[in-house]
């Protein structure tokens, strides 16, 4: 029998969106009727190989993107492509009788965008931090799950401390996932914390910083990397942290 929340393992899973969850570059497509697509790119290009901050890209975006509205908000919202096993994943942790799991999107994202992917793709089952744009779109109930603006790569280090000092994991048992640089630093964070990092079809410049790290740190960073042609699949973020948990669960006995 599974015991009551207070005593199953507690787990934290951080994840960015754009390339980790959806191939889609969310900006780039939100401004994609407008002809906006390339100039969009080029800013995210920018800042996820490290050639800029991400603090420096935003005041850039945020213009390009004032023409987006309510109605178009919505609609991509509502069809924007995920890569194979999140849906399951997020469904699997948040309603698991095995760990009690917080689970939130860390992204650079547009945030009145990511509030509503939450809204229509997952139930409002998951927190949001995200890049302060298009939120003034939002109802109240829609921001409620807004728990950090976003508005450099760092901030993503603080949704993990802000989501363990609420939630008190097992240290083993903390993950952020992410593709590109611009989750270096959480995934770093998480494996300094004693979780685990989770590179997820990481980019060149993701993977350069990540050898950089010393032999202690990269031991809990897991790269999962997929072939030319092969479809990415979270389901193998979701094999990572079972076989965290089980771990955990098996030395508890």
């Amino acid at each position: 029998m599974v015991g009551p929340a207070n005593q199953r393992p507690r787990i934290i899973v951080t994840t960015d969106v754009n390339g980790t969850t959806t191939p889609d570059n969310t900006f780039g497509e939100l401004v994609r009727v407008d002809g906006l697509f390339d100039e969009m790119d080029k800013l995210m290009k920018g800042y996820t190989s490290g050639a800029c901050k991400f603090s420096r890209a935003l005041p850039k975006m945020n213009k390009l993107a004032s023409g987006v509205d309510r109605g178009r908000l919505e609609s991509y919202a509502e069809k924007m492509p995920l890569f194979m096993g999140v849906t399951e994943t997020f469904d699997k942790l948040v309603h698991s009788e095995t760990v009690d799991a917080r689970v939130a999107l860390s992204t650079t994202g547009f945030a009145g965008l990511m509030a509503l992917v939450n809204k229509f793709r997952h139930g409002f089952s998951l927190s949001v931090a995200a890049s302060p744009v298009l939120a003034h779109l939002l109802s109240e109930e829609e921001k409620s799950c807004l728990i950090r603006p976003i508005v450099d790569e760092e901030d993503k280090i603080h949704v993990l401390d802000d989501l363990a000092d609420m939630h008190r994991p097992n240290s083993n048992l903390l993950f952020h996932v992410g593709d590109t640089i611009g989750d270096f630093a959480a995934i770093r964070h998480a494996a300094e914390l004693g979780g685990a990092g989770i590179a997820f079809n990481p980019n060149e410049a993701l993977k350069l910083s990540i050898s950089n790290l010393s032999t202690d740190l990269r031991h809990n960073i897991c790269e999962i990397d997929f072939t030319d042609g092969e479809e990415p699949d979270y389901n193998k973020v979701r094999d990572v942290i079972a076989g965290a948990v089980w771990k955990t669960l098996r030395t508890e006995l």
